[in-house]
């Protein structure tokens, strides 16, 4: 689990970050680059974290596995 006590789906920021260093890593210091790293990595954080929290209100429901 992970801070906010809900399952981890998909991909921890950290992975996320260290994933985006690895494909970039050919490019060198190019700011666009890293702000565009930075929206990519927040946007997919944000996604995973809706995407646990609406699989928690699942659970929460009478019958749910």
């Amino acid at each position: 689990m992970n801070d906010d006590g809900h399952h981890q789906f998909g991909m921890s920021r950290r992975e996320l970050e260290h994933e985006c260093r690895w494909i970039t890593r050919h490019v060198k210091n190019e700011p666009l680059v890293k702000l565009l790293t930075d929206m990519i990595v927040a946007l997919i954080d944000k996604n995973n974290a809706k995407i646990a929290k609406h699989h928690g209100r699942q659970d929460d429901k009478p019958g749910a596995p």
